[in-house]
C-alpha cells in the first residue's frame, strides 16, 4: 500500500469531520427534521443506488486517499447548488466495480475560473496526477499538480506560443492532457477545441486579437502541441491540428475530449469519440450521431495515421450512453488489466464504466456496454432536472414520490415507513415489462437528433376508474395520459395517448416547439408540467398549465354521451387588475420550462401557485373566484436560494401529516431538496416570523 502524508491524511479527516458535522446537523433523529430547506435524505442507511455525480458530471478517476485503488474526483459541470469538485471514495477496492461512498466537496476551484466545470482533464504523468483546466478568466492554461497531495492548491501556469493561446482565446471549451505524443521521450500537449466563440475585443491587443480571429479556422479541432525542450522544463510549440488520412479534421462530426490512448495495445496513440460514423451504421432502424467512434493509428508512435472510423460495438450492437447527451469520457485502465477502458459521466450525472475485454474484431477493441457504478445511498436522486409529484401510487396510505427526469424516465421512490420517509431506491415505471421513457426515436423537422426527455408530471385521477393516471409532458411538448389499467394496489399503466382538445377553431400551437403534433393532439410549451385538478368544482378533474403563449390557463372537463373531453383553453387566471396572468414571457427556446402546482399554501381554505421561477420558487396567493376567474396575487419567493439553471420541479408533500404542506423541489441535479414548515405563518424561506406581504415588485418570469 502506498505511504500517504501526514498533511493529506489530515486534511482528508478534516473534511471527513465536516462533511460528518454538517450531515449531521441534517440528519434525522428523534422525528425531527432539520430547519430550512436542505437535502432529502433517503434515511436508509443499507441501501445502495446508483452513483449520481449531480448535474453533467466529469469524471476524473485516480486514487486520491492514496490506499491503492481507484476513486473518482468528479466536477458538477453546470450545476448552481452543488458547484465544485466531488470525491466519491472507493470502499471496494480493486475490483471493476465498486461501491463508493457518497460524494465530500473537496474544492470550489471551478467558479473561480469562471467555466462552468466541463473543463477539467486528469493526466497520468509517470505516477503524479495533474489536472489541466484553461482559466477562462485571467485567459491562460492551469495545471494542478500532484492532485490527491494538494488538493487543487498547487497550481501553475503552462506557457504556450501566441498560436497556443489562440485555442484559449477563440474557443469557449478545451480540454488538455499530457502525454508523449510522438514517441520521443518528452511529455506533449494534445488538447480539444470545440465551440468556437469571438474574442473579447476590449483594450490593449483587441484590434491584433480580431484580425488572428478573422483568420481562424473556425471548426472543432484536436491538436498536437510537441515539447521541444524536456521534462523537466517543457518548452511548447505552435499548435498543429491533427488530420485523418484524407485531409479531413480528426473531430470532424464528433464530440471530441481528449480520448488519445494506446486501446488496442499496439504501442501507439489511437483515438475515440463520440458522434457520427464513416460507416452507414443503424440502431432500431434509426440513425444515431452518438456512436462511440474509433480511429485506429495505423502508422506509428513517432508518425501518426487515422484512416476509417469504426463504431464501437457488443454483440454487433453500437454501444450507446443511456443519457444521449453531455456524455464526458476519460480514457484509463480502471481495472489493470493492462487494457485501457472508459470511465464515462453524463448529463444525468451516473458515472459508468466501459471495459476493454483486450479482444479486438477487425482490428477494433471490444468494449462492454455500459454499467454504472453504485454508492451508499444518502440523498434521494433521480438524476438531472426531475421533476416531481408526492401521491400515494400504490394505496399502502403512505405517500410516495413519483418523478420525471432529463433523459425521459419516471421513476417511482416507494415510503417505506411514515414521518420520518424512509425510501426504497428507485423504480423505473414500466409499460408491459419495459420502462417508460418519453423520447422521440428519430429526429424532427424542427430539431437535431432528440437527445433528452424532460419528462414533467402530473398523478391523479383522469378518468372515472378511481385509478390514478399520469399525465406526462416532455421536451418536445407533446402531452400523453398513461392510463392506470391495474389495481389500486398494483399499479399498471397502457401505452401513451395524445390528449385531445375540442379547439375552437384552428388548434394552438407554440411558435417555438421541437415537436409536431396531429389533428387536435394537445402541443403544449416544452417542459411544462401538467397540473389535474377540479377548477370549477363541478366533480371533473380539468387540465391546468400553460397554453401557447405561456399564460396559465385552464383546460375545462365535460362530458357528452358520456365520454369525458376536454375544452378550448381559458385563461380563467388573472391578477387583482383583472388581467391574465403571464407566466412566462419569454419566447424561443426559452419559453416554456416552468412547473406549477396548487396548494393551500397559506391556511386560509383556497388553493394557492406554487411555481418554479428564478431564483427558485415563486407563489401566488388565491384571492377567491370572481365570474369564473381565479385571482391571484403575487407574494413572493418561497425559496430564494439558486439551485438551478433550468427551471426547479416545486410540489408539496405533508408527509408528518399535519395538515401544513410543506415544500419538495426537483432540481437540476437531480437532489430533491425539502422544507419541513413549523406553520402556515410562515410561508417563505426569506422569514422566521410574521406573515408574508405581497411582493412590491411584479412578477415576472427570470
Amino acid at each position: 500500500m502506498k505511504k500517504t502524508s501526514h498533511l493529506f491524511i489530515g486534511l482528508i479527516i478534516a473534511l471527513s469531520t465536516t462533511q460528518c458535522n454538517i450531515e449531521s446537523s441534517t440528519s434525522n433523529s428523534n422525528n425531527s427534521l432539520p430547519e430550512g430547506l436542505h437535502k432529502l435524505g433517503y434515511n436508509n442507511p443499507d441501501l445502495l443506488v446508483d452513483l449520481d455525480a449531480g448535474f453533467k458530471a466529469i469524471p476524473m478517476p485516480m486514487d486520491f486517499d492514496g490506499d491503492g485503488d481507484y476513486d473518482l474526483l468528479i466536477s458538477e459541470s453546470g450545476a448552481y447548488a452543488e458547484a465544485g469538485i466531488f470525491y466519491f471514495e472507493n470502499i471496494s477496492g480493486n475490483v471493476e466495480m465498486p461501491v463508493f461512498r457518497r460524494g465530500m466537496k473537496v474544492s470550489y476551484e471551478r467558479r473561480r475560473l469562471g467555466s462552468d466545470g466541463s473543463n477539467f482533464e486528469a493526466s497520468n504523468v509517470d505516477g503524479h496526477v495533474h489536472v489541466i483546466t484553461p482559466d477562462n478568466v485571467r485567459e491562460r492554461l492551469l495545471i494542478y499538480k500532484n492532485v490527491p497531495q494538494n488538493v487543487f492548491w498547487d497550481d501553475n501556469e503552462i506557457h504556450l506560443t501566441a498560436k497556443g493561446y489562440e485555442y484559449l482565446h477563440f474557443y469557449k471549451n478545451s480540454q488538455w492532457k499530457i502525454i508523449d505524443f510522438d514517441g520521443d521521450g518528452n511529455k506533449d500537449l494534445v488538447c480539444a477545441a470545440f465551440s468556437t466563440s469571438s474574442p473579447r475585443l476590449r483594450g490593449v491587443g483587441a484590434s491584433e486579437r480580431k484580425k488572428a480571429y478573422s483568420g481562424f479556422k473556425k471548426h472543432n479541432q484536436l491538436i498536437f502541441i510537441k515539447n521541444g525542450g524536456d521534462n523537466n522544463k517543457p518548452v511548447y510549440e505552435d499548435p498543429i491540428e491533427i488530420f485523418k488520412e484524407n485531409g479531413e479534421s480528426l473531430a470532424k462530426n464528433l464530440a471530441i475530449k481528449p480520448m488519445f490512448a494506446d486501446y488496442d495495445n499496439d504501442g501507439d496513440y489511437d483515438f475515440i469519440g463520440i458522434g457520427k460514423a464513416d460507416e452507414n451504421v443503424k440502431q432500431s432502424g434509426k440513425w444515431r450521431d452518438n456512436y462511440y467512434i474509433y480511429f485506429e493509428n495505423t502508422g506509428t508512435k513517432s508518425k501518426y495515421k487515422f484512416d476509417t472510423s469504426k463504431v464501437l460495438k457488443f454483440n454487433n450492437i453500437p454501444i450507446l450512453m443511456e443519457s444521449r447527451a453531455t456524455i464526458h469520457s476519460t480514457a484509463i485502465d480502471w481495472d489493470k488489466d493492462g487494457h485501457v477502458d472508459i470511465i464515462a459521466g453524463d448529463e444525468g450525472g451516473r458515472i459508468a464504466f466501459l471495459k476493454n475485454t483486450g479482444k479486438l474484431i477487425d482490428g477494433v477493441p471490444q468494449f462492454l456496454p455500459p454499467r454504472h457504478f453504485q454508492q451508499k445511498a444518502k440523498y434521494v436522486d433521480f438524476g438531472a432536472l426531475t421533476a416531481p409529484r408526492v401521491f400515494d401510487w400504490d394505496g399502502d396510505g403512505l405517500d410516495d414520490i413519483i418523478s420525471g427526469n432529463g433523459v425521459g424516465y419516471i421513476g417511482f421512490y416507494k415510503n417505506l415507513r411514515g414521518y420520518t420517509p424512509k425510501w426504497d431506491a428507485p423504480k423505473l415505471l414500466e409499460i408491459n415489462g419495459t420502462p417508460i421513457r418519453i423520447i422521440q426515436d428519430e429526429a424532427l423537422p424542427n430539431t437535431e437528433e432528440p437527445k433528452w426527455g424532460y419528462t414533467t408530471i402530473d398523478v391523479g385521477f383522469w378518468d372515472d376508474d378511481e385509478l390514478p393516471d399520469i399525465l406526462v409532458n416532455d421536451h418536445n411538448g407533446n402531452v400523453v395520459w398513461l392510463k392506470n389499467i391495474g389495481s389500486r394496489t398494483e399499479p399498471k399503466l397502457s401505452p401513451p395517448q395524445p390528449l385531445i382538445v375540442n379547439w375552437e377553431g384552428k388548434p394552438q400551437k407554440p411558435a417555438w416547439t421541437p415537436g409536431v403534433s396531429k389533428g387536435n393532439e394537445l402541443l403544449a410549451p416544452w417542459r411544462t408540467s401538467p397540473f389535474i385538478m377540479d377548477f370549477n368544482g363541478d366533480g371533473l378533474n380539468d387540465l391546468v398549465m400553460l397554453d401557447y403563449e405561456g399564460y396559465i390557463a385552464v383546460y375545462l372537463r365535460y362530458k357528452e354521451n358520456e365520454e369525458l373531453l376536454l375544452a378550448h383553453p381559458k385563461r380563467s387566471f388573472v391578477y387583482p387588475s383583472g388581467e391574465p396572468i403571464l407566466l412566462n414571457q419569454r419566447t424561443g427556446s426559452s419559453s416554456g420550462r416552468l412547473k406549477i402546482t396548487f396548494a393551500d399554501w397559506d391556511g386560509d381554505g383556497l388553493e394557492d401557485l406554487v411555481f418554479s421561477s428564478k431564483p427558485a420558487v415563486d407563489w401566488m396567493k388565491n384571492m377567491g373566484m370572481k365570474e369564473g376567474k381565479m385571482t391571484l396575487q403575487y407574494m413572493g419567493r418561497v425559496a430564494s436560494r439558486t439551485l438551478m439553471g433550468h427551471t426547479d420541479g416545486p410540489v408539496v408533500a405533508d408527509w408528518n401529516k399535519d395538515g401544513i404542506p410543506d415544500l419538495l423541489i426537483g432540481t437540476e441535479i437531480g437532489v430533491f431538496y425539502y422544507w419541513e414548515r413549523p406553520g402556515f405563518d410562515i410561508t417563505t424561506t426569506m422569514t422566521t416570523s410574521g406573515k408574508q406581504q405581497p411582493a412590491n415588485y411584479p412578477y415576472f418570469k427570470r
